[in-house]
């Protein structure tokens, strides 16, 4: 029996299943924003938080009603006022056609052990979907989030228009350490930039840097650092490692040595290294996409609770305290045009006047939001 991808079509889409495919969230495991900006569908594209400045810079004139960029490319296009939206449109290569083909011939003469064209065909279809849409769309808002987690700021470029996003980090949250009092230096101020970091955000829930930096920090024999405990997740995108700082040992003169402090040995802290990289548009180079870290490197955020509650003043006057912030994942037209549930839109399909070529496509309108910026200080050094 031959199938067509309108067959396979429509059973990978019975049910909305890939309206939910391209709606759940990216592994906890994997992906480290989620944990401090949640995602949050919100009915309309205005987002309010704090100092925010959103403006979205146009370079080059992009249409609103453009169609999605082939290939492994994201698009940023201002949409409504405030949210950005995100595009994706990839077709099936030549390369994986063909070895898709070799495969359906193989089943068809009943020598792929027992494995059918429908399976095959089926399969290639959720990869490209999976692969080619919904983990780009995921990459990008990461890379959003983290720019906003570890710079308190977004200046991203991509066909044409710039996004600019600042959240108004207040200066004392910003600490900056330069000479010997780097991360790598001999008087390195890590540990008490982090205590002062601490007592700004009133307790943090993340210490979040570069694999880089994370393993600059451990290397550096003048933190006198003691690892309690080293934790990668699965495929070692995320680093978790509990330290705390040793006792100062000196020489007693006689070729010994005695504690010299024992003031700061209960000192201790959990930091988090993020080694994984998202493909973006080059901005020098239209058309390309290179490599880039989520989280730069010399830079450890330290983030605050993203919960909400109210302190008494002096007087008795209640002072609401706004949670740190979330990701707001806006309503996509392509998807409320057709009735779906509101946040990511995605398809399979194929153009009618090529019946044998494979398109996915999918668009999110989204931005993180930063409600708080004094739940967040960035500890900054030189390289």
């Amino acid at each position: 029996m031959n199938m067509t991808w309108a067959q396979v079509i429509a059973g990978l889409s019975a049910g909305r299943a890939l309206i939910e495919i391209a709606n759940t969230s990216p592994a906890a495991a994997e992906y480290l924003g989620g944990r401090f900006l949640p995602r949050v569908q919100r009915p309309d594209y205005d987002v309010a938080g704090g100092q925010m400045e959103i403006r979205s810079v146009m370079a080059g004139h992009v249409g609103m009603d453009s169609a999605y960029p082939q290939g492994s490319a994201i698009q940023l296009r201002d949409y409504g006022h405030k949210t950005a939206k995100l595009a994706q449109a990839i077709e099936l290569g030549e390369e994986p056609a063909r070895n898709l083909q070799k495969l359906l011939l193989l089943a068809q003469a009943g020598q792929a052990q027992g494995r059918s064209v429908q399976d095959f065909m089926g399969e290639a279809g959720l990869n490209l979907f999976n692969k080619g849409v919904v983990q780009s769309l995921d990459d990008s808002a990461e890379y959003l989030t983290m720019q906003a987690l570890t710079r308190a700021k977004i200046d991203w470029t991509f066909n044409g228009r710039r996004l600019l996003v600042d959240y108004g980090l207040p200066t004392a949250n910003r600490i900056s350490l330069t000479g010997t009092a780097k991360f790598s230096g001999s008087a390195s101020g890590f540990w008490k930039a982090l205590t002062d970091a601490e007592k700004l955000v009133k307790g943090s829930v993340g210490v979040v840097m570069s694999q880089n930096t994370l393993q600059t920090i451990l290397d550096n024999v003048f933190h006198r650092i003691q690892i309690v405990s080293d934790v990668y997740s699965p495929e070692r995108n995320i680093r978790t490692v509990q330290i705390r700082k040793t006792q100062a040992l000196v020489s007693d003169g006689s070729g010994g040595y005695v504690i010299g402090s024992t003031g700061d040995q209960q000192t201790s802290a959990t930091l988090i290294g993020y080694g994984r990289e998202g493909q973006i548009i080059d901005p020098s180079t239209p058309g390309e996409t290179i490599g880039v870290q989520m989280v730069p490197d010399n830079v450890i955020a330290v983030i605050g609770r993203n919960s909400s509650n109210e302190l008494v003043s002096l007087t008795g006057t209640p002072l609401p305290q706004q949670a740190l912030g979330y990701y707001h994942v806006a309503p996509t037209v392509e998807g409320t045009w057709r009735g779906e549930a509101l946040g990511r839109w995605g398809r399979l399909y194929t153009p009618e006047d090529n019946p044998y070529l494979l398109v996915a496509e999918g668009v999110e309108n989204g931005l993180p939001v930063i409600r708080n910026a004094e739940r967040l200080v960035l500890i900054e050094s030189e390289a």
